[in-house]
This record gives structure tokens, C-alpha cells and sequence, in this order.
């Protein structure tokens, strides 16, 4: 199997971060999105989207979407971060939340601070960021992880854009739950080495 990512992208990171925590040793290709080399025809015969990431099949079939190559990558090994039990449901309900609600709201400030999109209105921005922040925060009080006892894919998938917290000025202030299970992920090895790369 290969990676096909981005490192600087969110939902590379997703999977970078599963297939370092599951030591699966997967190789990964970065794909230089500031070249276009995501609308080759190569890479486009890979995922038609023209996005990363791609996970690469042996058999040469491809999945593309993060959260779903993250519970692909997890489905090689007996893990507590996809377990087989119904607690699935409550994982993919924080993978969904994510795609749907979290990511729209942060890529805002994404947008304006890392893209120059001036057109951003930040005050409608915070406000939409702070509802789902509040979101996420109530969920956390009282608990380490979203799902469950123990970190899961959930974690992986809500935390990774969360990487750009401070750089594009999320406004965090008062979401003391988010600070402080950010700081468990963070003190990962596994998540240290991805955002080394």
C-alpha cells in the first residue's frame, strides 16, 4: 500500500497519524499540491476529486476521503482506535460531525490567514467556530477522549485541523476541554513525528 499526501494538509495528517500509531510503515508520496501535481492525469486516474489523500491498494484500487482511509488503515489490526463493537457508530457520528461542521468552520480561518482570502468575514466566522467549538468542548467536560474510554479515530479525525490553531488565530479562548485533550494528542510520539515532517 501507499500514502499519497500532503503533509501540510489536515486530512493527510488524519492518516499520516493512523499509520504512524498503528505502525503499519506504509509508504507515503507526497504529492506537491503547490505544483498541481493533484491534476496530473496520473494522480487524477488515483482520485477523480483531484484532492489528498489517496490510499493506494495493492491490488492497485484506491479509497479516497480521509476519515475513510483512517478506519481502513485501522481495519489491518486488532486496535482500540476502531474497535469492533457498536462503539463504531459513536466514532464515525465525531467523523461525520467533523466533515459536516468542524473543518467548514475552521477552514475559514484557514482561508483568510494562510490564503489571504479577504473576503472572510471573521465575525460571522468566530461566531460559527464558537458554536462548534462549544460543541465539542461540552462533549470533553468530564472525559479524555470522544468516544469511548480510550483515544480512537475520532480523535484523529476532529483533532488534525486543530494543527492550525494558532497560526491561523482560531479563536480558542474559553475552550478549556478542547486545550487540554489537544495536549494529550499532542504529547503523542506518533503525533510529534507527523508534525515534524
Amino acid at each position: 500500500m501507499k500514502l499519497h499526501v500532503f503533509p501540510a494538509s489536515p486530512n493527510a495528517r488524519k492518516t499520516m497519524v493512523a499509520n504512524e500509531l498503528l505502525g503499519l510503515g506504509i509508504e507515503t508520496v507526497t504529492v506537491d499540491l503547490q505544483s498541481g501535481a493533484q491534476t496530473s492525469p496520473e494522480f487524477v486516474a488515483l482520485n477523480p476529486n483531484a484532492k489528498v489523500p489517496v490510499l493506494e491498494l495493492d491490488d492497485g484500487t484506491t479509497l479516497w476521503e480521509s476519515n475513510a482511509i483512517v478506519n481502513r488503515l485501522a481495519s489491518e489490526v486488532d486496535t482500540d482506535l476502531w474497535p469492533k463493537s457498536s462503539l463504531r457508530y459513536d466514532i464515525l457520528r465525531w467523523q461525520f460531525w467533523e466533515g459536516c461542521h468542524w473543518t467548514p468552520a475552521c477552514g475559514r480561518f484557514i482561508s483568510r490567514h494562510f490564503f489571504g482570502n479577504d473576503e472572510i468575514d471573521l465575525a460571522a466566522a468566530e461566531k460559527d467556530f464558537r458554536f462548534f467549538a462549544g460543541v465539542l468542548d461540552g462533549h470533553l467536560a468530564g472525559r479524555a477522549w470522544l468516544a469511548g474510554e480510550g483515544m480512537t479515530n475520532a480523535d484523529i479525525s476532529v483533532a488534525a485541523i486543530l494543527c492550525y490553531r494558532e497560526p491561523c488565530r482560531y479563536p480558542m479562548d474559553g475552550f478549556d476541554h478542547i486545550a487540554a485533550w489537544m495536549a494529550r494528542i499532542e504529547s503523542l510520539p506518533a503525533w510529534r513525528r507527523v508534525n515534524a515532517a
